[in-house]
């Protein structure tokens, strides 16, 4: 992100040519510069450079890295709502090397049928069809035709399907149908499902028993320990060149107890007690200052 243009983090207003007096130098209520920051450290946005590798981010990052590499047709993630699945999914899409992978990233919709789910992957490649209302057979095709030129090329189609828990049985069962796409010697498309945990309970039904068996590689992403929002906290503010001891070292555990160590309930407390903060000119955000901002 470049950076912002100078500006003094005070904010100076001379009046003193209108009232005749003096005016004391008001600093500015925006948090940016009360606190000196280059960007907001905890917005409400997907941005990869604040991705925090705790253990298990690390170890589903490297679970589904391994899936692309070792040719693996299904790998799953699942996590509970808000702990950063989403954000692991840009974070792979940004590290995977674009002379070897052609990633998709197809974001799933509540009732998505398997006809809208093969229109999404199809337009994420740039594949066209000619008519208005091409058929499931028809986008199967291109997509497999896709498959095998880039193939042809030496690069691996990799399919990042987020929300996965809104998939209806027979998108699910299309997506198993994409996964077999395979020359003798391995699969030429690995699929990378992200889901919220309630995903694991469908998978869990006999209907999908045959795509559950596909899934060699399952992680879990867990909420963040109390030691871990402490480090997490302090690394979105440096990474922003904040202060590591803007908050008070009293608040990460009550922020562990009310958050449920869920990264997108800690960033909300945090942003609003930022703005709080700057307004009530205190350089120091105290339990107290959370307690009134949850």
């Amino acid at each position: 992100m470049p950076p912002l243009e100078e500006t003094a983090i005070v904010d100076l207003v001379d009046c003193s040519s209108i009232s005749g007096r003096e005016t004391l130098a008001e600093p500015s209520s925006h948090p940016l510069r009360f606190f000196g920051f280059v960007d907001d450290p905890f917005s409400d946005s997907v941005n990869p450079q604040f991705f925090y590798r705790t253990d298990a981010h690390e170890a589903a990052f490297v679970a589904m890295k391994r899936c692309i590499e070792d040719n693996i047709s299904l790998g799953l993630t699942t996590a509970v709502s808000g702990t950063g699945k989403t954000l692991l999914t840009q974070v792979l899409l940004q590290e995977l090397d674009p002379e070897r992978y052609r990633p998709a990233l197809v974001l799933i919709y509540p009732k998505m049928s398997p006809a809208a789910l093969l229109r999404e992957i199809c337009g994420e490649l740039g594949v066209r069809i000619a008519g208005k209302r091409p058929t499931m057979h028809e986008l199967v095709a291109a997509i497999h035709q896709e498959t095998m030129a880039l193939y042809l090329k030496g690069i691996k189609l990799v399919l990042i399907i987020d929300e996965v828990h809104f998939l209806t049985a027979a998108s699910l069962q299309m997506l198993r149908t994409l996964s077999n796409i395979e020359i003798p010697q391995k699969k030429l498309v690995t699929i990378l499902l992200f889901g919220e945990d309630s995903f694991l309970k469908k998978l869990g039904e006999p209907t999908f028993k045959s795509i559950l068996s596909r899934m060699y590689t399952r992680v879990r992403l867990r909420p963040l320990t109390v030691e871990e929002v402490e480090q997490y906290v302090k690394f979105r503010l440096l990474l922003v060149n904040g202060r590591p001891s803007v908050f008070h070292a009293e608040c990460f555990g009550w922020l562990r107890e009310k958050t449920e160590g869920i990264p997108r309930e800690i960033n909300r407390i945090c942003h609003n007690a930022l703005q709080r903060a700057a307004l009530a000119r205190k350089p120091t955000i105290t339990r107290a200052l959370l307690e009134e901002v949850e």
